[in-house]
């Protein structure tokens, strides 16, 4: 008996101290930027516009319900914030699918993203992606889909959104 509670101890100790090693890399504080292009779709058509790159600070800890996952929040410099969750297998990082809502500035005749805008338009997003971490380099890749808020009709997709994340 004392041996099988032994042995379930110590593998339960290397279970976890596995998980641990395999997200250990990934935990810390990065400053990101998130760049890509989106293409809008209405009755008229789909018309691709550049994003203006966002910025801010991006924070990796531990799930401490499951250590094999990741919580990551990203704090916009504008003042937005997003949280999200990833599981690690080796050097990369598979975000699950999250959902959030993002303020598009507007200016009639311009690109929705032009930075000199009059109105706003408001956005719902469901992103997931990948990505891979190189020394203290992450890359992540994600794929947009979503609507305009009050108006299902007018669709946004983003497949190629790229977050570049430098550990401080």
């Amino acid at each position: 008996m004392r041996n099988i509670i032994i042995f379930s101890m110590v593998t339960f100790l290397l279970a976890f101290t596995s998980c641990h090693r395999e997200v250990a890399p990934f935990l810390g504080d990065y400053s990101y930027k998130l760049s890509g292009e989106v293409a809008v779709t209405d009755a008229e058509g789909a018309t691709s516009y550049h994003l203006l790159h966002r910025n801010g600070q991006m924070n990796i800890l531990e799930d401490k319900a499951n250590p094999s996952r990741l919580l990551i929040t990203m704090n916009e410099m504008n003042g937005a914030c997003y949280t999200m969750t990833a599981t690690v297998k080796g050097d990369s990082l598979f975000v699950e699918p999250y959902e959030f809502n993002i303020n598009i500035l507007t200016q009639e005749g311009t690109s929705i993203f032009d930075s000199e805008s009059t109105s706003s338009l408001v956005y719902r997003i469901t992103s997931s992606g990948c990505g891979m971490l190189n020394g203290k380099m992450l890359v992540l890749d994600e794929q947009w889909n979503g609507y305009q808020s009050g108006d299902n009709r007018i669709g946004i997709a983003g497949p190629e959104m790229r977050i570049i994340a430098e550990k401080n």
